[in-house]
């Protein structure tokens, strides 16, 4: 490998090294390779500037070209040898045409150098660019002016030129493109982005197959026939309202009856039915609670109330169907008032039906449910056929077990004593209800039962000579009088039933034989005297006040929790008159946060409902 290979190789691996290649631009420049020596100098690294002397010698390498290397000594008896002449370099078509011009030429050191050799070089003979070949050429070869001459041309010179030696300048670094590329970035990051958008928008419409449709026949067997109810309808046209003939399963936030009843009990609490969307009637006022959600409005037979959790009372007695009232026609209204109520439930409220006769109580649920469609259907489906047939009138044990209410310890009435309205009030009030709604016939009176110690003390009752006996001839008139009296009233029925009307129900037989014969029962001799226990008073209206007050207090105001709303609704005959009771009821609803509203006869129910 010769020296310029291995100067080429290092080279390579260290570009940056200008001792390397220097040498081998001189050597090149000796071998007369003028193109090799430019390209070498073209081809130094450009992101290290060059130093300042090394950018001198560069120049005087390319312009002046090469110091011959010395000549080898010459014994005394030879002559030196003759070095042949340097031919010029050709031109290299990748330098400017100056540079192509520029002559290489290689001749010994002077004592003109620096700024004095390039004043003498500018009077050598220059030649146009534009000059022919050939005239360029015999300039090169025109001899050099006396040396004596140029320097004996500048002794006298008085100018004020003044040769200096200058400092090298400072590297002048190129302009950074770093902004430029970070532009050009940005810029196709750009343009992705909203190609990635305008496809994005594009919509591209492919139809899916239809899904497979698979039909199955199931046949289902049922272990007993269904009996299907008949319902036989009056001839008289009864005109529900138009809230009476919506679909159960509407949801609405108010069951309206927008009726004036009279016998309104009016107090200084102001119940507010919300119909603005966002804004829903929790308790007694507006509110913007996010429970609102669950709250429902309830018109109930004219009164306005709403709760998240709501039962409604409804008095399932002989009572109710009397012909003061309406009759059996009535009790249907008043169902179907109840129907219109439930559906109008929100979801989220939860419900439950109270139906009482007597101390037997039944519920449509053992607690409160959602007022989900499926819930309040089946709720309606549970309360038509109550009082609905006259042969079967009240409560019997196809409506479920009776319900028991707690036994707490200081309170007035003890729970086996309980019976009618304060029985179901209780009870709705331990499932802690949010509003109670009740309907109910009149005030009943309830009675004490003795405790077991009253009992074990009551005195031992005599022992009767002889079994008591019954006159036969009052026995044999009560008995006529019975029959006489069952079949006035099926005739009456019978008669009813022509005319479209319901049947007569009798709450008290013995008083309606009384009022058709005259009667009386018969009376018992010698009967002997029934073992007496002591004599307890029956519970008092202000009894029952007192109990209801604490469960308020136990069941609701222990636990933090709003106190509930009491709302009755009285219905009584068109010429009963309810006395000094109308005080307990506006007691009762007065003070928990309640109306009373007083119904007569089925003219009233009508109003309330829309019918005529």
């Amino acid at each position: 490998m010769s020296k310029t290979e291995e100067l080429l190789e290092q080279l390579e691996l260290t570009p940056g090294d200008w001792s390397i290649r220097l040498t081998l631009i001189e050597a090149a420049l000796r071998n007369g390779d003028a193109a090799f020596a430019r390209r070498l100098v073209r081809a130094s690294p450009s992101d290290q500037p060059t130093p300042p002397e090394v950018q001198v010698r560069l120049h005087t390498l390319l312009t002046k070209g090469v110091e011959p290397l010395p000549a080898p000594p010459v014994p005394p008896d030879k002559n030196p040898p003759v070095a042949p002449p340097v031919p010029p370099a050709a031109p290299d078509e990748d330098l400017e045409p100056a540079a192509k011009e520029a002559p290489v030429l290689a001749f010994p050191r002077t004592e003109f150098e620096g700024g004095l050799s390039a004043l003498i070089e500018s009077d050598l003979p220059a030649m146009s660019r534009r000059s022919a070949p050939g005239k360029r050429a015999k300039a090169r070869q025109a001899p050099h002016p006396d040396l004596a001459a140029v320097k004996a041309k500048w002794e006298n010179y008085d100018g004020g030129l003044e040769l200096v030696v200058l400092e090298p300048t400072d590297f002048v670094e190129a302009p950074s493109t770093v902004p430029e590329r970070f532009s050009a970035i940005l810029m196709a990051i750009l343009l992705h982005i909203v190609l990635f958008i305008v496809v994005g928008l594009v919509v591209v419409h492919t139809e899916l197959p239809k899904p497979l449709q698979l039909v199955v026949s199931v046949i289902h067997e049922r272990e007993a026939e269904i009996i299907t109810p008949r319902i036989t309808k009056p001839n008289v046209e009864i005109k529900p309202s138009a809230s009476a003939a919506q679909a159960v399963d509407v949801i609405n936030s108010l069951g309206s009856s927008a009726f004036s009843v009279p016998d309104v009990e009016t107090s200084d609490d102001l119940i507010v039915s919300a119909m603005l969307p966002g804004v829903e009637a929790l308790g007694n006022g507006m509110s913007f609670s996010t429970k609102s959600v669950d709250a429902s409005n309830v018109n109930f037979f004219g009164l306005s109330g709403s709760g998240n959790r709501i039962v409604f009372v409804i008095d399932a007695t002989a009572e109710m169907l009397v012909d003061e009232k309406g009759g059996m026609f009535a009790y249907d209204n008043v169902k179907t008032e109840v129907g219109v109520m439930l559906a109008s439930l929100n979801r989220g409220t939860e419900f439950n039906l109270l139906l009482y006769e007597g101390k037997r109580l039944v519920a449509f649920r053992e607690v409160p449910v959602p007022g989900l469609p499926s819930n309040i259907r089946q709720a309606i489906e549970w309360l038509d056929p109550v009082n609905r047939r006259y042969e079967r009138l009240g409560l019997d044990n196809d409506f479920g077990p009776s319900q028991e209410v707690a036994e707490v310890e200081g309170y007035p009435i003890a729970a086996g004593d309980l019976a009618h309205y304060p029985k179901a009030i209780q009870k709705a009030m331990e499932w802690q209800a949010g509003a109670i709604f009740c309907v109910v016939s009149g005030y009943r009176g309830m009675g004490r039962a003795p405790t077991p110690e009253m009992m074990a003390k009551r005195p031992t009752a005599p022992t009767a000579p002889t079994a008591p006996t019954v006159d036969p001839g009052e026995q044999k008139a009560w008995l006529d009088a019975v029959a006489k009296t069952r079949a006035w009233l099926e005739n009456e029925n019978e008669a009813r039933r022509e005319k479209g009307l319901s049947p007569k129900v009798v709450v008290n037989f013995n008083q309606l034989v009384r009022e058709i014969t005259g009667a009386t029962p018969p009376a018992r001799r010698n009967a002997p005297a029934a073992a007496t226990a002591p004599a307890l008073p029956s519970v008092t209206p202000e009894e029952i006040e007192l109990q209801i007050a604490k469960l308020v207090n136990d069941r609701y105001k222990a636990d933090g929790m709003e106190e509930p709303s009491l709302h009755l609704v009285l219905f009584l005959g068109e010429d009963e008159e309810i006395g000094a009771d109308e005080d307990h009821f506006k007691n009762l609803t007065r003070k928990n946060r309640g109306k009373l509203k007083i119904l007569r006869g089925l003219a009233a129910l009508q109003n309330v409902t829309g019918a005529q």
